[in-house]
């Protein structure tokens, strides 16, 4: 697709006065002026601020953080969180494919304990991210994850930032029998490489990317990109390539680029397009940064035409492009793993969010009964995997003896929750500790369908951090008047999924917060008196008009 540089949204989005593009490709350094961020990368590798977090601002306090540093403390992870008066951080990890160690476990629950409030929150990107640091105690803490192998001297720089996030894979890698091809060695291998080479420290924005075994292992459909296993008509293992999937405030669907990565290319090709992105991504707005929006305005054809002369060669092309590819989800209980005789356990989390005496409980029951590993997952819950059959039943009940069920409803295994306004800076709503008042009235004030799963997704702000665009019933906070007196509310989307059939919800009614759970209690049981056999909740969506959703209000 042409750009017009005559296009006033174009021109403001994409294009500098003198008609060149803002991208590092055309403008170098220039991009300088550009935006803070730019200039801020350009004077200094961000990743480096680690050395002034240790040499300077944890001796000589908050005060002495420079407003330029305090922007790059995001590439080692670090984030101020709300109330900004309060001088307090959140700190995020990087965990290659969400799979946790016994003494990574154990590490985390101590760090929390001793340095933050005694919380380890799971997030959507299958890593951890912990509350309430001071600058004081920040080397403290990262030689604490050094110990466990997370700290920034191992090269695990970049958690946040302008970067390569967090690599997501299947919880269930290894253990699941829809997995055509093991991707561990290569996630763990990107998910590293990614983290320690300045040639991509910098960025037009954050850059997501799934690797998993097979096409319904994670949400290919809303990363950056993605690849996921196949197998050839002749036998061969590989891997099929989408790119330029994203939410945040304007959400776009990953395309497929239909082509056929063989094991021994993948990085060399994830390495291409990450470098066509930094390249070429538009650096002008921030808003408009993204991956998702290159591949929009280019098309896959360019996109993969240009990846294959960076690679000096062609792709093979897919023998197809999957079809009846279910959305994920996460799978609770007690399920049989392909290995004979093995257990996983599922455990949901409302919002993602565990104490260190939790975590110090699991990690004794994984070592005790399984292989001693977590397996984290993006819907804010985790797997312990490896139980022998015969001794699940002894685990579950103990994980519900520290508060962690396994067998609930449905509503309580689809709840995510971003972090809110008790910690976010951008949130207008609460919603963590909402989204457990809210499971609780549910639970006790109505009873679900045999569905696994009803995805609620609560969002404190229009960023969808908590991922509300793909929810059965995802809500968006925001703020309006009421007598004179801004309150919260949240904006109601219906009927989102993913899979081939992937679709965002809609907008559907601006309701109170206090009116969140009757509404899902009334569209949950409007949908299970409705529904046609087996029809999903956004099926169910689909074949009704805005104005007939609204009414059900």
């Amino acid at each position: 697709m042409a750009i017009d540089p005559t296009n006033l949204r174009a021109a403001k989005l994409k294009f500098v006065e003198d008609g060149r593009l803002a991208t590092l490709s055309a403008l170098g350094d220039e991009r300088a002026a550009l935006t803070r961020n730019e200039r801020i990368k350009i004077e200094k590798l961000p990743p480096l601020v680690w050395n002034d977090i240790v040499d300077n601002y944890s001796k000589n306090g908050f005060d002495s953080i420079s407003e330029d540093d305090m922007e790059r403390f995001k590439w080692v992870g670090v984030y101020q969180q709300r109330p900004k008066e309060e001088h307090f951080f959140m700190m995020r990890l990087k965990i290659s494919g969400g799979q946790v160690s016994n003494a990574q476990l154990r590490g985390i629950a101590k760090i929390a304990r001793l340095y933050a409030d005694g919380i380890a929150d799971i997030t959507t990107r299958m890593t951890y991210q912990i509350h309430w640091l001071t600058i004081e105690n920040m080397p403290a803490v990262m030689d604490e994850l050094e110990q466990i192998g997370l700290g920034v001297k191992k090269g695990m720089f970049g958690a946040c930032g302008d970067i390569c996030r967090n690599i997501v894979s299947s919880p269930l890698t290894n253990i699941e029998p829809e997995q055509v091809i093991d991707p561990t060695a290569f996630f763990i291998e990107a998910n590293q490489f990614f983290s320690e080479n300045p040639d991509y420290a910098d960025l037009p924005r954050k850059f997501k990317v799934a690797i998993v075994g097979h096409r319904e292992g994670a949400q290919c459909e809303i990363n950056d990109l993605s690849f996921y296993g196949v197998k050839r008509a002749d036998g061969r293992l590989g891997y099929g390539l989408m790119c330029g999937g994203g939410l945040s405030t304007e959400p776009h669907i990953a395309q497929d680029f239909g082509v056929f990565v063989k094991p021994e290319e993948a990085m060399k090709v994830m390495e291409a397009v990450i470098s066509i992105y930094r390249d070429h991504g538009y650096r002008k707005n921030r808003k408009h940064a993204r991956v998702k929006y290159l591949v929009a305005d280019w098309g896959a054809e360019k996109y993969l035409a240009d990846v294959e002369t960076l690679l000096g060669y062609t792709l093979e092309k897919a023998d197809s492009t999957p079809t009846n590819i279910k959305g994920y989800e996460d799978h609770y209980g007690i399920h049989p793993q392909m290995q004979p005789g093995l257990s996983y356990i599922g455990v949901p989390v409302i919002g993602g969010r565990v104490s260190s005496d939790q975590w110090d409980a699991v990690a004794d029951l994984a070592q005790q009964y399984g292989d001693g590993t977590v397996r984290l997952t993006v819907m804010q819950s985790f797997y312990i995997p490896n139980i022998k059959t015969e001794n699940a039943p002894l685990v579950a009940a103990a994980l519900e003896a520290i508060d962690l069920p396994v067998n609930v409803s449905s509503v309580r295994s689809g709840m995510v929750a971003c972090t809110g306004i008790q910690y976010c800076n951008l949130a207008v709503a609460e919603t963590k500790n909402r989204a457990k008042d809210v499971v609780t009235w549910l639970d006790a004030n109505m009873k679900f369908s045999e569905a696994e799963h009803l995805r609620v997704n609560l969002n404190g702000c229009p960023n969808s951090c908590g991922q509300h665009w793909i929810a059965d019933i995802g809500f968006q906070g925001c703020a309006k008047k009421v007598d004179g007196v801004l309150k919260e509310h949240f904006d109601v989307f219906l009927g989102g999924q993913l899979g081939s059939d992937a679709r965002f919800n809609r907008r559907i009614k601006r309701i109170p917060a206090e009116d969140v759970p009757m509404a899902i209690k009334k569209l949950s049981e409007i949908y299970s008196s409705q529904k046609q056999g087996d029809e999903s909740f956004a099926d169910w969506v689909q074949r009704h008009s805005d104005e007939e959703l609204e009414v059900l209000f």
